[in-house]
């Protein structure tokens, strides 16, 4: 049942999230599927990520509905799926032989411990595809790393001070290049930002399981990805990851109208879903929830988060205002974000399937 105020789907705790997916997923006839994960949370709470499936086992498209890959935003995506579960005959009008599978929380850890990255450092969307495709060495980020020295930081405020090492780097390249050394990801220093590790971690082999049992006679498969940060607050906005000349950028900016959100990486993240299920044709759409929009000045906050899981102390008093910003970028948690990224989240829903009906199959089901 559709709550009467769309704040009741977010969630304030993993377990909190994870009850109300169980209970709304149950209630509308889905059988879940609960995975502990290994680790607890910071108030010694068992964490779970859960799999439930709308729609025909034998489907040849799938809908593969991901929440929490970077942990904190993991709120948002969990309220679209329950909202979407909740209200299946509104929003899920599904094409002929398509079903969604909605995996909840990929990242519970992160979630939990109000971190994009997972349990190992990890941020999990370029981890998983760079378990699959080599990295591209980045010697810039070698160098910034090194400059900045975060393992001999001993403090917060040692930390704050650490920044203006920055300049020094910036006589060497541009702010331009630094960041995309920043957003390419690295594999050479685990106890810091962008790490994408060197192996599968628990939740890509959680991942790569759900696709194999739930996906794995599918001819096509839609990655619908469900993110926070990107965009005007309390809006959604559509990514497609793609090369503007490519088929794939054509075919998610028709389901959409055209309106993509301008983005400058173009990485197919998801490439590596047709390793897992060879054969099938794989399509990404992220939809981000925009919150808040950070200066540069303010970039600080990321490498502080890494820096207080690896050497520092979530209780210390002088990390606390640091860590509810970090918090509150992805997840603002006020009714205001809440009621206007719900309402903007549930409008995607129609165009992603409307689309995927027209790529799959000639007609659309009751």
């Amino acid at each position: 049942m559709t709550p009467a105020d769309p704040t009741a789907w977010f969630a304030h705790t993993v377990p909190e999230a994870h009850d109300r997916f169980v209970t709304t997923a149950t209630a509308a006839g889905l059988t879940v599927e609960t995975v502990e994960h290994p680790l607890r949370g910071p108030d010694d709470e068992p964490l779970h990520s859960a799999i439930a499936t709308y729609g025909p086992d034998e489907a040849r498209t799938a809908v593969v509905c991901l929440s929490g890959i970077h942990g904190i935003e993991g709120y948002f995506g969990s309220a679209i799926q329950c909202d979407a579960i909740a209200d299946r005959a509104e929003l899920l009008t599904l094409p002929a032989s398509t079903k969604i599978v909605f995996v909840h929380l990929v990242n519970p850890w992160g979630t939990a411990w109000s971190s994009r990255e997972n349990e190992d450092n990890v941020e999990l969307l370029r981890g998983n595809l760079y378990c699959h495709v080599d990295k591209p060495a980045n010697p810039l980020f070698v160098d910034f790393a090194d400059t900045m020295d975060y393992p001999s930081v001993r403090s917060v405020e040692e930390f704050l001070a650490s920044r203006r090492r920055v300049a020094d780097v910036l006589t060497r390249h541009s702010v331009e290049d630094l960041m995309g050394a920043m957003v390419d990801g690295q594999n050479t220093h685990p106890d810091a930002i962008t790490y994408v590790g060197n192996e599968p971690t628990w939740s890509k082999r959680l991942l790569d399981r759900v696709l194999c049992d739930r996906a794995g006679s599918a001819e096509r498969i839609v990655v619908f990805d469900l993110h926070t940060a990107v965009g005007p607050p309390g809006e959604t906005v559509i990514l497609g990851g793609y090369t503007p000349d490519s088929a794939k950028h054509r075919l998610v900016s028709d389901w959409f109208d055209g309106d993509l959100w301008p983005w400058s990486e173009n990485l197919d993240t998801y490439q590596w879903v047709a390793d897992v299920v060879p054969g099938a044709e794989v399509v990404a759409v992220t939809m981000e929830a925009g919150t808040e929009q950070l200066g540069p000045a303010d970039q600080y906050i990321f490498p502080l988060d890494v820096w207080i899981k690896n050497y520092g102390d979530r209780l210390d008093p002088a990390a606390a205002p640091h860590l509810e910003r970090y918090r509150r970028f992805f997840y603002p948690e006020t009714p205001e974000w809440m009621r206007s990224s719900l309402s903007h989240g549930r409008r995607r829903w129609r165009p992603l399937l409307d689309g995927v009906a027209h790529w799959a199959e000639p007609t659309v089901s009751p």
